[in-house]
């Protein structure tokens, strides 16, 4: 069991970084006076869908940018999953690869059949595709740039294609069609199996969905509250929309700056900051911890709290109504605990990069959770222009380890796993 268990990370690991590796060439020989630091970050951005790049996307060819719009389809969706989808192995490893490498608690997995799943998954997300390159360009997006936006915003990868992701620019119906996608891709995938399936009562039965939705909806209303509260008098409706659609664009960690965020009060940027780290659903091809082990980590604090009141009280954690055993409890919180020592250890690699501690904080937290969206950056173009060489490449180790929720990249430190059994 432990050999396979060691197989299967590696070629999660080895996948990953070979398809991060045989990208960067492509990036340093197309830019001009690009180094291997900038281009590996460049393909290491790319494939974990993370918002952030070493250069100026005006500074791209068109050809370069479509390039990087693929890999970002290719890493949302998920590299293996898409080689598995096409050439059908046959090995134990088959469904239990698609299953580690699409981001979401161990729970989820065991309890959503993978093995028949994952081709439809894929087949799922190129429809979302095709119909949000129709709709744009119904819409009036000229041609290439619908091709790479909804390549990238269907798996929330963000537009880093349109001047570095900030799309304040772009018209009213066409920002509705981004919203809409980017909150599509944040849903988790079996979600959409389910409708496929009609499988009505496991949809309504998504606590996951529900919370996430609602956390969309109060988050939009306490910030058009702030607003208010700053800005008395201004239009209440227009600033309803324009905070739904980023705060859509942020808690799905697509992280692109579609609204005129810099006249907000400085809470609201921090609100959503905040609400990143929360990021999409399980299984979805969103970043951050994850909607689902946040709601097991606030039923385990619930459930002890009520515990110190009836000490002898039995009361299970059930998740969409189904009792979940103690082991996936503890390793959902256990994720959120690495999760955050990864975003600190993170942090401090960053600081000896010459920038300050809230920049530090900032660009890790971005990186972590594959957003590129960032309290120093919100305003601002994603760039990475503050970072060397060196803090480039912490940038995009940080960028991998979220994507891979973390665990299989600690794993190779440990020499236990390195050792036959």
């Amino acid at each position: 069991m432990f050999q396979k268990q060691r197989s299967l990370y590696l070629t999660l690991i080895c996948a990953w970084l070979g398809a991060i590796l045989a990208a960067t060439p492509v990036f340093y020989f197309a830019m001009p006076g690009c180094s291997l630091a900038d281009a590996f970050m460049e393909s290491a951005a790319a494939w974990t869908t993370t918002g952030i790049g070493a250069y100026d996307s005006a500074e791209m060819p068109l050809w370069l940018s479509i390039f990087r719009s693929v890999l970002n389809w290719i890493g949302g969706v998920g590299i293996l999953m898409v080689f598995i989808s096409i050439f059908k192995p046959r090995s134990f490893m088959g469904w239990k690869l698609a299953a580690a490498e699409f981001p979401g608690p161990n729970f989820l997995k065991v309890e959503t059949d993978f093995r028949m799943y994952y081709r439809r998954i894929v087949e799922i997300y190129a429809g979302l595709s095709l119909l949000q390159f129709a709709l744009l360009l119904i819409a009036g997006m000229a041609p290439a740039d619908a091709v790479m936006t909804a390549l990238s915003n269907t798996v929330t990868a963000g537009l880093h294609h349109i001047n570095n992701g900030v799309v304040t620019s772009l018209s009213l119906p066409i920002k509705i069609i981004i919203t809409v996608f980017a909150f599509a891709g944040s849903v988790s995938a079996p979600i959409y199996v389910y409708l496929t399936r009609r499988k009505w009562k496991k949809i309504t039965d998504a606590s996951e969905l529900f919370f996430y939705s609602a956390q969309i909806l109060i988050t939009t209303i306490a910030i058009c509250g702030f607003i208010e509260a700053f800005h008395r008098g201004s239009a209440v409706l227009p600033n309803f929309g324009a905070a739904l659609m980023q705060v859509i664009s942020s808690l799905s960690t697509s992280g692109y700056v579609i609204s005129d965020i810099g006249k907000w009060p400085h809470a609201c940027m921090v609100i959503i900051v905040l609400q990143v780290f929360v990021g999409a659903c399980s299984l979805s091809t969103g970043g951050g911890i994850k909607v689902g082990r946040i709601l097991i980590a606030a039923k385990t604090s619930f459930k002890n709290l009520y515990r110190h009141v009836h000490p002898r009280s039995v009361r299970s954690l059930t998740f969409d109504q189904k009792p979940i055993k103690s082991e996936y409890v503890a390793s959902a919180n256990i994720f959120i605990a690495l999760f955050m020592i990864t975003y600190l250890l993170g942090a401090l690699l960053l600081s000896l990069d010459n920038v300050t501690l809230a920049e530090a904080l900032s660009y890790s937290q971005a990186m972590i959770t594959n957003s590129g969206i960032s309290l120093a950056s919100l305003t601002n173009a994603g760039l990475a222009v503050r970072f060397s060489a060196y803090g480039r490449t912490v940038l995009a180790i940080i960028m991998i380890a979220g994507r891979l929720e973390i665990y299989p990249l600690l794993m190779l430190f440990f020499r236990s796993f390195w050792r036959s059994e």
